[in-house]
This record gives C-alpha cells, sequence and structure tokens, in this order.
C-alpha cells in the first residue's frame, strides 16, 4: 500500500493573493509592481544557524519526532534559495537544419519522487546550490513563499538541502501544517493516527495486533513515512487484504495524517 492523499486545504490567502497571476519565482505579481528595497540586501549567501542546525539535529536522531519538530519551527520566515533554470518556451530551425531557442523562462525546478510525485527543491545556502547543480540560479525566497509556490505547482513535497547529509523531506502533511501555522506531529509518533488506525482495523476478526512506526531508518529524508505492522492467526486472503485497504482509506483522519505508508503482516 502507497501513498494516501486527500483534498488539498487552502492556501493561506495572504500567499495566495501573491502567488495569482504572471509572477516571478519567488511568487510575486508583475501587474502592478513598484519597485521597493531588496528585502534580501545584504544576504551573505549563508545558511541560517538555526535552522542548519535543526537540520543536523534530526539527521543525527531521524526517529526523534520533536527534531523533525523543529526543523518546522526553524522554517518559519526563514530565507531559503529556490534553484531557477531556464525552461524552453519556442523553438525554431534554420536553413541549415539547426535548433534555435526563441524563447524561454526562468523557472523552479522540480523533482520526481520515488512514488511519483513532484517534489520541490530548496536549498539554505548559495554553496549547496552550486554544488547540486552548477547551472542553476540561486533565488532567495521566504520558506512559506517557497512551499505555497511548490503546492500551486501541483507539488506534494519540499526538500531541503538534497545532495547533503542533513537533507530534510517536508512531506505532505507538513507541508500543510506549516503553511497554515498549524501544530504537527510525524504521522508514526501522533497518538490521533494510532487511534484512527484502531478504529479502522477493529472490526477485522482475522487481525490479533495492530502497531506501527516509522517506514525507514531515514524517514526524515525518504521513503515511505509509515510502516503498519498486521499481526493475523493466518496468512489474509487477497479480499481480506483488499478490504482492510479499503477501510484505511476511508479513515479521514489517516488520509489527512499520513503521507504515504506500508503494510507488514506477521503471524502470531
Amino acid at each position: 500500500m502507497t501513498e494516501r492523499s486527500g483534498d488539498s486545504p487552502q492556501i493561506p490567502a495572504h500567499l495566495q493573493g501573491a502567488l495569482g497571476g504572471p509572477a516571478d519565482s519567488a511568487g510575486v505579481p508583475w501587474g502592478g509592481r513598484e519597485l521597493h528595497s531588496n528585502p534580501f540586501a545584504g544576504d551573505t549567501g549563508e545558511a541560517d544557524a538555526a535552522l542548519l542546525g535543526a537540520l543536523r539535529a534530526v539527521a543525527d536522531q531521524p526517529l526523534d519526532p520533536q527534531r523533525h519538530q523543529g526543523v518546522l519551527a526553524a522554517l518559519r520566515g526563514a530565507r531559503l534559495y529556490a534553484p531557477i533554470l531556464p525552461t524552453v518556451l519556442e523553438q525554431s530551425v534554420d536553413e541549415h537544419g539547426l535548433m534555435h531557442d526563441n524563447s524561454s523562462e526562468m523557472a523552479m525546478v522540480r523533482l520526481t519522487s520515488g512514488d511519483g510525485r513532484e517534489a520541490t527543491p530548496a536549498f539554505t545556502d548559495i554553496p549547496s546550490l552550486t554544488a547540486w547543480h552548477d547551472q542553476a540560479r540561486p533565488v532567495p525566497i521566504e520558506a512559506e513563499r517557497l512551499g505555497a509556490a511548490a503546492v500551486e505547482e501541483g507539488a506534494q513535497l519540499v526538500v531541503v538541502d538534497p545532495g547533503t547529509p542533513h537533507a530534510f523531506l517536508l512531506r505532505r502533511p507538513a507541508l500543510w501544517a506549516f503553511l497554515q501555522g498549524h501544530p504537527w506531529l510525524p504521522a508514526w509518533a501522533d497518538a490521533e493516527v494510532a487511534a484512527a488506525l484502531q478504529a479502522a482495523t477493529q472490526d477485522f476478526d482475522w487481525i490479533t495486533g495492530v502497531g506501527m512506526g516509522p517506514g525507514t531508518e531515514a524517514v526524515h529524508a525518504g521513503g515511505t513515512e509509515v510502516r503498519i505492522r498486521i499481526r493475523t492467526a493466518a496468512t489474509p486472503t487477497e479480499q481480506q487484504s483488499a478490504r482492510l485497504q479499503e477501510a484505511l482509506a476511508a479513515s479521514e483522519a489517516l488520509v489527512d495524517r499520513v503521507d504515504s505508508l506500508a503494510l507488514a503482516f506477521t503471524q502470531g
């Protein structure tokens, strides 16, 4: 069983308005724009010390849910760098058969995760970005605006500092909680998720026990978020397994709070 995702909540109005219509890579509309001082003037291109410390802390102990919360807290109001690359809009072929780019625009880089969803990369400093892609242009942007832009472009994930030892995957529930200013816990440490799991499985008499935990030891950086362990008296039939997956998919709390899950059956 893989990713389950519910209806997308609304982006907060102050971010939604800033992203509507033709806009630059930071999500600011061009129409009616007035020139103002650069909010990032004097930026040294270095990582925010608190954010970098939070990322390193969770990389050191990825199964500590409070360290995951620490990353979201450090991201609030933080400056990130979005990698921007030119995208060809129009091409033509000359009389010699050579291809020419007639027009292009700068666009945020988008990645594809292992389960096929789109992810937006972001970096805490310029050296990490250029080491990851030496042709990308680093554009400073507030973490909240980058997250909102990622959502509006169809990405459910944001990965911070990919290619580094402290890379951090901001999954769908965490991203929405961050944008809406709501409290958040990793699903594998959330008591409400555990209660919803018990409720969804209580009517299956062939299940003798249920437990859950992180999907991988490196859950902060990738892979399935939650692994659900189902203990049974005998190997479930295909029909039983299908009915269980339907029950899990029908749980609003599980759909909203769990980014992705895998089922593991054991007998005993």
